[in-house]
């Protein structure tokens, strides 16, 4: 469990680290903090009530579960109850959470948060619990999740790109893909979840828009570069507990591994040095038996942007995708949608079982202009989408990828068959 207390007077510490290790070519995203970023207002503050409740995995998705929340400093203690949503009866399992002092000088208003993390764990595979959280200074509303099947079984999850900017927009568009699609059981997000990383008011402006979202689905996430924004990706790390299986060279939490059902997920940290970052990749496709393999992360392989490239992730993580063929990755940054059609060594290949299709996304209301390029399959400029990708099981393994505006209309598809 994380217990950590954040001293600013150590930031001087961190620009140092931050700038040896940009020196070194493993860091982009350095911390640096910015004097814009000295004094602002948070639109919610906390309180005694228990609020940004929020769903990630740490553990074992079949049998844990994790869930965080926070609270004003008064609160110092922070309890889970669960059951099973189908028990006849009210009575619940109490579990204790870890709590953790979030401190934010530069958020006038609210300062300092106490955050609480719990991990949930001998729970049944492919069973709905309903919890609440809280303490005897208040409790949230019930809330359900529902833990990954033991065996192979169809299931769907949405992916998402850069929210950033425009969140109460950008929450409009997460409900919409919640009511529309119930049955998705995670929440997959490329990378820039918020502008700026190092105010924690962006971060409260994210969480308050995703209420009754990740408080019921898993959220996924990778770091972009804005989540690095003024102190590094200080408050991602400190806010969201997520897997510690990644690679030891870039520090916990930042890439990780998932595996649901048939399907491998992959969330790898383009921020820093990739070259590092592809014995691990490597080693998880090596050993995985997964039917489909995903990758996620945020500077895209085949940019939509004019006048934007990533090469180096072409070339260390590309070719590896190749080798051990990834099925679809799952990508942010450039503010437009695109995706390719099915590449290979940075060529297109006759069918996505020769090569991988990757995607680029927005759903938050910063848009670029899309530059058309050859190995464009599907192109839209200056358009909010979320995608749901539904794996099928049975005499036939089938993806069925579809891209989705906020109007629920239909702007991609794409199914490939095994």
């Amino acid at each position: 469990m994380k217990r950590h207390r954040i001293i600013w007077s150590s930031l001087l510490a961190a620009t140092c680290a931050g700038a040896l290790l940009l020196c070194a070519g493993l860091l982009e995203c350095s911390p640096i903090v910015h004097a814009e970023s000295a004094s602002r207002i948070t639109a919610f503050p906390s309180s005694t009530q228990p609020d940004q409740v929020c769903l990630t995995w740490s553990g074992d998705l079949r049998t844990t579960q994790t869930i965080q929340w926070r609270t004003s400093p008064k609160v110092k203690k922070g309890i889970v109850h669960f059951r099973e949503r189908s028990s006849q009866t009210n009575e619940y399992v109490e579990k204790n959470a870890g709590m953790s002092e979030v401190e934010d000088p530069g958020t006038s208003n609210d300062p300092v948060n106490n955050r609480f993390t719990a991990v949930l764990d001998d729970l049944k595979p492919a069973t709905t619990y309903a919890y609440r959280v809280g303490s005897k200074k208040g409790w949230s509303e019930w809330a359900e999740f529902t833990t990954a099947p033991q065996t192979v079984a169809p299931f769907s999850f949405i992916y998402m790109g850069d929210p950033q900017v425009g969140l109460d927009t950008w929450g409009r568009l997460l409900h919409s893909a919640y009511e529309r699609h119930p049955e998705a059981a995670f929440y997959v997000v490329a990378g820039d979840n918020v502008n700026r990383g190092g105010s924690r008011n962006e971060w409260d402006n994210l969480f308050h828009a995703a209420s009754g979202v990740f408080d019921h689905r898993p959220y996924v996430p990778a770091i972009g570069n804005h989540d690095c924004k003024d102190d590094g990706p200080r408050l991602y790390l400190d806010l969201l507990t997520l897997p510690d299986n990644g690679p030891k060279e870039i520090g916990p939490e930042r890439a990780y591994r998932l595996d649901y059902g048939n399907a491998l997920v992959l969330v790898l940290d383009s921020n820093l040095s990739k070259e590092a970052q592809r014995p691990w990749l490597e080693q998880q496709l090596q050993s995985t038996k997964a039917t489909w393999k995903f990758a996620v992360y945020h500077h895209p392989a085949y940019s939509s942007a004019p006048k934007r490239d990533n090469g180096d992730v072409r070339e260390q993580w590309g070719s590896l995708f190749d080798q051990y063929h990834v099925d679809m990755a799952l990508q942010g940054h450039d503010h437009g949608y695109l995706r390719t059609k099915p590449m290979r060594a940075g060529k297109e290949v006759a069918s996505p079982a020769e090569g991988t299709v990757y995607v680029v996304s927005v759903s938050g209301t910063k848009h670029y202009d899309v530059e058309q390029h050859d190995y464009a399959a599907k192109a839209i400029d200056h358009l909010s989408t979320y995608q749901v990708i539904d794996i099928q099981t049975g005499n036939e393994n089938k993806l069925t990828y579809r891209a989705y505006d906020m109007d629920g209309k239909l702007q991609d598809e794409l199914i490939i068959v095994k």
